[in-house]
Order: C-alpha cells, then structure tokens, then sequence
C-alpha cells in the first residue's frame, strides 16, 4: 500500500486534494466554504498517465478511463495547478511506478489495420476511438493498412521485432491469424517473445472475447486499455498439416454444421451475429450430414474430470494461471511435429472412429464469438486441444438446435449428446462428399484431410489478469 497525497489548487481558489492508497486514486474538493464534494475515485487500473504540464502555471495532469456503467469506458482528463512542484514530481512518479507496476510504460506498437474489418469501419474506429487512448497512454504508433490476404504475414516475416513492444492486430481473427502464422515462420520463431495486442474489429473477434469476456469483447476502449496495461501470457498454438501444407492454428478447426454456419453466409457478414443463425437454419432444414473418420490421442474423455481439472487450474492463482503444461519446443530443432503429418500412417495408440454427425470441431479458445462458449473448459496454455463430437445417430434436429442454443452460457458440455474430449493431436478425414466446408481459425480452407497437433507456449498475448475470462463451468 502507497499512502500518498498531495495538495493542488482548481477552480475558484478551492483546495483539492489527490491521494492514492490501495490502488486507487482519490479526488477530493473542498470548498471555501468548508463543504467538500462527493469525492472521485479512479482505479489504478484505469489511469493511463499522470504527468505536470508547465505550459503555462505548472498543473497535474491526469488522463484516464472513466467506467460509464457496466460497458463503457470514457477518456477523461483531469487537471489541477500546483502547489508545491517539488511535493507533485515525487507524487507523479510514485502513482506511475504504482500503475505500471507489472508492465511498461508507454509502449510502442507495431498496428495491423484490416480497413474491410468492422463492416469496413475498423480504419474509422480505430483512428475515433482507439488512438486517443494509446496518446493518453503515451504510446506510439507505426500503423500499417492491411492491402491484401496475407499482407500481415509477409511483413511480420522480416520485421525487426526487436523495436516494438507489442503488435496490434485492429480486425477480426483474421490477422491474428496472419500474424502468427508469419511469427512461426520465422527462423528466430522459437526466441520470439514479442506479444500480440488485440483491437476486436472484425464479426466474430473470438480471441477477444476470450481475453475479455462476453460483456466487453466487442468494447474497444476495454481492449485498447488490455494492452496498454496487459502483460504477456503464453497461449499454445497448433499446427496443422493438410496435403503438402503445414500452418499454424490457435483458435478452432471446424467441419459440420458450425463451420457451414460461418463460411457458407460470408455475403451476409452485415447481418454480424445473427448470420450464424441464418446458417444454422438452412444446414438443419437441408438435412445436411457430416461424414468422417477422425483419429486422435485422447487424454481425457470424462466430462466430470475435465470440468474438474479446468477449475482447479483455472482457480490455481488471482493473475497468472499456472497449467500443467511443463513442455516447451527444444529450440535447437525448431516446431517439430512428434506425431508426423497427414501423410503419415495413424499412429498405433490413437483412437479411431468413423461417424455420421453435425458437428466435429476442436480449439483451443473458450469463445469463438459473442456468446459463443463452444469450449468451456479451454485454457490458454495446458498443451491440449478440446474436441467437441456430436453425431448424427438418433438425434433430432431441434436437440441440435438446443445445443448450438447452448454455447451462449457452455451448457452443451452437461448434454449427453455432446462428447467432450482432451487430446494432444487429431486427425480428421471427410467421408462421401467431394465438396465442403473446412474451417481454421474462421477462413476456408481445401476440403480435404488435416492433421492438427498442439505445441505448448509458442505465442504471447497481452492481457491485464493474465488467464482468460471465466466460463464458470
């Protein structure tokens, strides 16, 4: 606890004075007259720069964001003339040590824009809304307007990482998507360390929704906040394999129902989340049927169990979860997947089954979009995937109906329709179709076989409490 106070004068010749204990800052007025003013109270959390400003009288200046409610944050400004400068400098650096105390001050950003995210408004968005929060901030900018499929990509490859402390992602998941798969590709990808900030402005912004939860994954001013006051967090990435290609996946790999619901209403991304009910709609009335042999290494299919574990690591600490994923990549041998590729013959011990379903899909993210928790259990880094199956066998449609109902509160885990699944790697082949849809992290990709496994702790993300918003399982 840092019991500091300092006196100012504002307007009127009233005395207001600026404490700060238990990581909050206290405005209190007094008037003249004696009566003193409903005081103001600002969460360190919230304060993104104290500074003097000797313009003209030498004043305090305090930029913050203000919780309007339960969803809005407001940039404000607070400024007060000085008494003693001597007394306000030790003030001021002491409250800034205290807010940045687990992460740095004023960062600077290398920023993805995506000017197509956000219906084509994110460029607007981030340049009304997001910037004069970074300059309250006292961080600087190199922005880059994202021209092409991939563009991200190609420039991460060569960037000199080592001049930046975060990079921005303003889009959906996309290029997120682009950016790791570009940091990956790097020959220096296992020394990498350089976290990855997200501002959501695309239509589904799963990882965002992940890192700040269902009430505030859409808010940019609370996402903008996450990486001005977030600290790294080690999140696992897959790898996948499919034909003679190799890439990297760290959200979700999709064939059935759910992966027709994106890809298939692409032209109505204006409709935003009431698309995936559009495309729900039309896969059940067309009777559709999902055909394939999945193989994969399980390491837990009980339900109870699973619930269990998540609790128990997820409550394992305030800030940083601490998972029991001990295995980092040997960094001598680079990304090695140690149960090969799709080519490869499936390995002896994996467990094979050839099914009818709706829906075959694994991730390592809690949410996929706005009240979506299709993986409720998932954690950032526990070196495993979770692998939700549910099949077509005497099943009706409204039961599937149900439970795509369910992701908004994780409640299709506890339907016994649903099987649940931790695996360390999968297979998936499609079954009596020639065409379809296959979905990695949101974005088609050829219907054809994949193979996916995990690799624990490749990537940073920034985020202020350091684990993923809880889904209370």
């Amino acid at each position: 606890m840092i019991p500091l106070q300092v006196k100012v004068k504002s307007d009127g010749n009233n005395t207001t004075s600026l404490s700060f204990s238990d990581d909050v800052l206290l405005l209190e007025q007094k008037k003249n007259s004696g009566v003193t003013n409903k005081p103001i109270k600002i969460s360190a959390r919230y304060i993104l720069s104290v500074y003097l400003d000797k313009s003209k009288e030498v004043r305090i200046i305090i930029k913050a964001l203000i919780p309007q409610g339960k969803l809005i944050l407001k940039l404000d400004t607070f400024s007060f003339e000085v008494i003693d400068e001597e007394a306000a400098t030790l003030w001021i650096k002491a409250i800034n040590d205290a807010v940045y105390k687990d992460t740095k001050k004023a960062k600077h950003l290398k920023i993805f824009v995506n000017p197509f995210g956000g219906a084509g408004k994110a460029e607007n968005d981030f340049n009304q809304s997001v910037m004069p929060i970074f300059d309250a901030a006292g961080c600087t900018c190199e922005i880059t307007i994202t021209e092409y499929s991939d563009h991200a990509k190609e420039i991460i490859k060569d960037l000199d990482l080592k001049a930046y402390d975060a990079i921005v992602t303003v889009s959906g998941d996309g290029i997120i998507h682009e950016v790791i798969n570009g940091l990956l590709s790097r020959d220096d990808a296992l020394e990498i360390d350089t976290p990855i900030g997200v501002i959501p402005s695309g239509s589904g912004n799963g990882l965002s929704f992940c890192l700040l939860g269902n009430d505030h994954g859409n808010s940019v001013s609370h996402a903008a906040l996450n990486i001005i006051k977030g600290v790294p967090m080690k999140i696992d990435v897959c790898s996948v394999t499919q034909g003679d290609e190799r890439y990297y996946s760290f959200m979700s790999l999709n064939y059935g129902i759910i992966a027709d619901c994106d890809l298939s209403t692409e032209h109505l991304r204006f409709m935003k989340d009431f698309r995936f009910v559009i495309g729900a709609l039309q896969a059940l009335l067309a009777n559709r049927k999902y055909s394939c042999e999945i193989a994969m290494k399980i390491v837990e299919d009980n339900i109870d169990n699973i619930r269990q574990e998540y609790n128990k690591i997820y409550n394992s600490s305030s800030s940083h979860v601490e998972d029991k994923s001990n295995e980092v990549e040997d960094k001598s041998k680079g990304i090695v997947d140690k149960y090969g590729s799709v080519n490869d013959p499936i390995p002896s011990d994996w467990t094979v089954l050839n099914d009818d379903g709706y829906i075959f899909i694994a991730g390592k993210v809690p949410w996929l979009s706005r009240s979506q928790i299709v993986f409720p259990c998932a954690l950032p880094s526990d070196g495993l995937l979770d692998l939700m199956i549910v099949n077509w066998d005497k099943i009706s449609k409204l039961k599937v109906a149900n439970i795509l109902a369910s992701f908004e509160q994780g409640a299709h885990i506890n339907m016994k329709e649903v099987k649940y699944y931790k695996v360390a790697a999968l297979r998936l082949t499609p079954k009596n179709k020639d065409t379809g849809y296959i979905s990695i992290d949101g974005e088609k990709v050829p219907f054809k076989p994949f193979q996916v496994e995990v690799h624990p702790k490749l990537i940073n993300v920034l985020n202020i409490d350091g684990k993923y918003a809880p889904t209370n399982v």
